[in-house]
């Protein structure tokens, strides 16, 4: 029982022991008999949208509605076959971002695409994020449209408390002194596409008049710091890249996949560009390159997933596929040293859920080799099914960094075909099951750790653009950037 399409007597098990077995009976065509017995806890019955069931003189019980029920989270793990109960954790904060300063056109500014909370800042303190500033989707062939095509991509630090957000200082990027960019000829980056070809097309926000390209502009989805230099770094979903900034928005370096420096060169780019990275992340999908970043708290290893798998061999075959990236790079060496398998959720187990658009969001290191990572669905409120943060452990998962599989096979594989070449994925375990508390918003892009037993939360809000009406006029709505905090009963390590 995965989701709320289907309930599997093998998946919700059962309150014995042969659980597991009579399941498997029961596919060998024993019968199962809906029984409506009372299910008594503490002399209180506890009520189910399922009965039980009996087959072959044993009765199993729905274990997700009864520990749900009973303020449990239930966990069923596809990989290694079991069920987790734990305590149902528990929201205690809900901060929102009240007066956002307005932008263009009733545009206000937005966000949030990441968070980070730093080691010794208060616990209501954060860096957050905006993405590549408003944009929309015009007319029946899409066209990609920036009402404010000079926006510049930005860092903001706020201060959550009391039902809002603060923003206490806004960190806008731009390249070095002495350098222009070639769109805004000026140090200040855009979030405008960069390539021709790989790139959508920028249109202006009316959808009629075509924008140029920006060899420097960034799409901003991830944000970490090391400590070792007092940097931060940012995943940009065009190339995809990663960028490094000092702390008042200068770019220091962008890293790029292998064959993509030339290519930005003669567009003219002028950040400092290092093509590190496996030339094979230039196969990502429009729009979903690397989305999540974080660093080890030790500032040894960083850790960048791609959203959604990628277009290897082919854009059918990642649409189709589980199978995601998370590549881990030696941030003293400048180099990557790891690639591993992260297999999403089966979008097949849901309801009205894509597999295509079953994404990482976010990560957020507990140390050198766990990650909280952010998976969620595309659906909002009562129809969210997906949002959700595991804890991944990486120490035992297999390196595929320069092989075979990562090169050309990696996104067709299924999870038996991962079992049977003894590919050993990262390992999963549910710590929130955000969509469990009433999170309405669909865009759960932002995870920060603040304590061994909280953690915060925040939703991109896409400036509160909401596409075009009949007539060509672009729609604003009033959606919430907000802050989450969440307490969990287990302690975060």
């Amino acid at each position: 029982m995965l989701g709320k399409k289907k309930w599997l007597i093998a998946g919700v098990a059962a309150l014995t022991l042969t659980g597991v077995q009579a399941a498997g009976a029961a596919d060998n065509a024993l019968q199962a008999v809906t029984v409506p017995f009372k299910i008594l806890s503490d002399g209180k019955e506890v009520k189910s949208d399922k009965n039980p069931v009996v087959i072959d003189g044993s009765t199993y019980v729905p274990l997700r509605a009864l520990g749900e029920a009973l303020g449990k989270q239930v966990e069923w793990n596809e990989w290694t076959q079991s069920i987790r109960l734990k305590e149902q954790p528990q929201v205690t904060g809900i901060h929102e971002w009240k007066n956002a300063p307005e932008l263009t056109a009733g545009i206000k500014e937005g966000g949030f695409s990441g968070l980070l909370h730093m080691s010794g800042d208060p616990a209501d303190t954060f860096y957050t994020l905006a993405d590549r500033g408003p944009n929309g989707e015009f007319g029946k062939d899409k066209l990609r449209t920036f009402p404010d095509e000079t926006y510049v991509p930005r860092i903001y630090k706020i201060k959550a408390a009391n039902g809002t957000i603060e923003v206490l200082e806004t960190i806008k990027l731009h390249l070095p002194e002495g350098k222009a960019d070639a769109y805004t000829k000026t140090t200040a980056v855009t979030g405008l596409p960069n390539l021709e070809g790989p790139d959508e097309v920028p249109y202006d926000g009316t959808g009629t008049k075509k924008l140029g390209l920006d060899p420097d502009g960034l799409d901003l989805e991830g944000i970490a710091y090391s400590p070792s230099d007092d940097t931060f770094w940012l995943s940009d979903e065009y190339r995809p890249s990663l960028v490094q900034i000092k702390r008042d928005g200068t770019i220091i370096g962008r890293y790029v996949p292998q064959g993509m420096k030339e290519k930005l060169a003669a567009a003219g780019a002028q950040s400092e560009i290092y093509d590190i990275l496996p030339a094979v992340y230039s196969n990502r999908i429009s729009n979903r390159g690397f989305e999540g970043v974080t660093i080890s708290p030790d500032g040894k290893y960083l850790y960048t997933s791609i959203q959604s798998p990628m277009a290897v061999p082919d854009k059918k075959t990642g649409e189709a596929s589980r199978n995601l990236r998370i590549l881990k790079i030696d941030l003293a060496a400048k180099k990557p040293v790891g690639e591993y398998m992260y297999i999403a959720e089966n979008a097949a187990n849901f309801v009205k859920v894509n597999q295509k658009d079953v994404v990482i969001s976010d990560l957020s290191a507990l140390n050198s080799d766990v990650l909280l990572v952010d998976e969620r669905d595309k659906n909002a409120g009562d129809e969210a099914q997906i949002k959700r943060i595991y804890k991944a452990d990486f120490s035992k998962a297999t390196n595929l960094l320069g092989t075979e599989t990562s090169e050309k096979s990696w996104e067709k594989l299924t999870v038996a075909q991962v079992k049977e070449q003894g590919i050993v994925p990262v390992t999963k375990e549910l710590v929130v099951d955000v969509a469990k508390l009433g999170y309405p918003h669909e865009k759960l892009e932002g995870l920060a750790v603040v304590d061994p037993h909280t953690i915060a939360i925040v939703n991109d809000n896409d400036f509160g653009v909401d596409g075009y009406d009949d007539q060509g006029k672009l729609k604003v709505n009033q959606k919430p950037s907000q802050l989450y905090t969440i307490q969990v009963g287990e302690e975060l390590k």
